[in-house]
């Protein structure tokens, strides 16, 4: 029943992908993206991906941040390494072993530590990346409101922060101390990963009301969940804040498709880690 179960899921994450793809095409035709990608600024890519690397480099350190607090001490350079192993299970092999639970599995056989905090360190890991997207998409909002109403955004944020430390101070005790240490890295990820979308965009054209795409790619980053590694759902988003915000469609959903081209190529990486007996060292 569970890997029927599981099955199941990937097999309506993959079609929720496709149908979105399928509907974004539909509007914008393949072949004027293509057309469109062709053209791009190889540099500005470049400097794209150097920015998606470093937000990655960053994330792994936040994931390691979770591990020490647990005294799982690994030494970063295993962790990063066993991050893009991760990455790449996650990005490349649907219904098989996800990311997250391939690390928990790892370090649990190769040293016995209890799989239930591994996995709490993972959760905490991944909720502090989610806390760090509803602040920004609260800040980003600043331009979107009316008057006064620009005045609510610090007092949101401020409540967003202080409900998500109770939050982690009655589930999650043993985290309390890293909270803001962990904090300032997933706005560093979600702030390099907002970068590497500007320069994508940089590629193609000087782009006005950037920060609408940036909310966009937050709020897609959010919703990445219900299909395969996001993919579908980025473009399909894109495509409606074109037509919504007048921007140029094949812009954005070049921009979609090339943000998820980049991820594919970090997570290659950790196939080669994959194939290699990797034994895990400690500080």
């Amino acid at each position: 029943m569970k890997k029927f179960k599981k099955i199941a899921v990937t097999s309506l994450k993959i079609g929720i992908s496709l149908l979105l793809l399928y509907f974004v095409f539909r509007k914008v035709p393949f072949s004027d993206v293509w057309e469109l990608v062709k053209t791009s600024k190889l540099y500005f890519l470049i400097i794209a991906l150097i920015a998606f690397v470093v937000s990655q480099v960053i994330s792994s350190q936040r994931l390691l941040s979770y591990f020490h607090a647990n005294q799982f001490l690994i030494h970063k350079i295993d962790n990063l390494k066993l991050y893009l192993i991760g990455m790449f299970y996650n990005f490349f092999i649907p219904g098989g072993i996800g990311g997250d639970a391939y690390k928990v599995y790892i370090l649990n056989k190769q040293f016995g530590w209890s799989a239930k905090k591994l996995t709490k360190s993972v959760f905490s890991d991944r909720l502090s990346g989610l806390l760090a997207i509803m602040i920004l998409i609260e800040a980003l909002a600043f331009p979107l409101l009316p008057g006064y109403y620009k005045l609510l955004i610090i007092p949101a944020v401020a409540v967003t922060i202080a409900i998500a430390r109770i939050f982690f101070m009655r589930f999650f005790p043993e985290f309390k101390r890293i909270f803001y240490k962990t904090l300032l890295y997933s706005l560093g990820v979600q702030l390099c990963q907002m970068l590497s979308i500007y320069f994508i965009l940089q590629s193609f054209t000087q782009v006005e009301d950037i920060w609408i795409y940036f909310i966009v790619f937050l709020v897609s980053a959010v919703l990445s969940v219900i299909s395969f590694s996001g993919i579908g759902v980025r473009e399909w988003l894109f495509m409606k804040a074109a037509q919504y915000f007048t921007f140029n469609a094949d812009v954005s959903v070049s921009t979609a498709m090339l943000f998820s081209f980049i991820t594919a190529i970090v997570a290659l990486v950790g196939i080669s880690f994959q194939f290699k007996k990797m034994t895990i060292r400690l500080q």
